[in-house]
């Protein structure tokens, strides 16, 4: 088998996007949206951790994962893979898991390495080498399509991109969305620009919050914006203060 290394890359690159498809369906599913699901945590840690599942499940068996490949069918590799990424996170840290309700990450597990067996028997069924250009664009479309996701759709799409975002980047869009909008505005037009984010009764709303760098107030009453306070805390002398450098009620 020739390009074992670079083929498993672009498998473990495409099952890593699967892998926080998966989680942010499944925290929609079960939160209603991305962040309540703790998906820029898992993010991180799943990075991490698939790392180490890379270099001691899939480069060390290589040879027997060649095998496999090569007598068995692709749904076949793609399921015992699957099977074989579940087992192995197990191993590594989903033992912390299996008491507990936060189970999205055995769905994400399994789905990393479904992804993986069905990519990497793709890539190997002609058994070819891949040139530089066929591994650069292949290892390419992952990280697009990563960047997108993290910088490109809420900066452009806000409020489709709010449900489906991790908590830090929801917190930015709630800090880029608040300063469009004064005293006196309809809150129907802020709860559409941020969906979900307010727990309103009635049109009427008292609510305020801190952010690790940012804080606002809210006041609604009948689905008009009475009072709306934003701005930036600093530290000062280690103490944090709650402050506003300009005028913070719009008229």
């Amino acid at each position: 088998m020739t390009n074992y290394v670079q083929k498993t890359l672009i498998a473990h690159l495409f099952g890593f996007l699967t892998l926080i498809l998966t989680h942010i369906f499944w925290s929609i599913t079960v939160y209603g949206n991305a962040s309540s699901g703790d998906t820029g945590i898992i993010i991180i840690w799943a990075g991490i951790f698939l790392t180490i599942f890379y270099l001691i499940f899939v480069l060390i068996p290589k040879r027997i994962i060649e095998k496999l490949s090569e007598k068995m069918n692709i749904i076949g590799f793609s399921f015992s893979f699957a099977l074989y990424s579940l087992i192995g996170f197990i191993v590594l840290i989903g033992w912390i898991f299996l008491n507990s309700s936060f189970n999205g990450v055995f769905f994400d597990s399994f789905f990393y390495g479904l992804t993986f067996g069905f990519t990497f028997y793709t890539l190997n069924i002609n058994k070819r080498k891949i040139n530089l250009k066929g591994f650069t664009i292949l290892f390419s479309i992952p990280l697009i399509l990563f960047f997108f996701y993290i910088f490109i759709l809420p900066r452009v799409f806000p409020s489709f991109a709010f449900k489906f975002v991790t908590k830090e980047t929801k917190d930015e869009i709630v800090k880029r969305t608040l300063p469009k909008f004064k005293k006196g505005d309809d809150f129907k037009a802020l709860e559409k620009a941020l969906p979900g984010y307010f727990n309103i009764i009635d049109c009427n709303l008292s609510t305020n919050a801190l952010m690790k760098d940012f804080q606002y107030t809210l006041i609604v009453e009948n689905c008009k914006i009475t009072k709306i306070e934003y701005g930036p805390r600093t530290n000062n002398n280690g103490v944090t203060e709650m402050v506003v450098e300009k005028a913070i009620e719009k008229k």
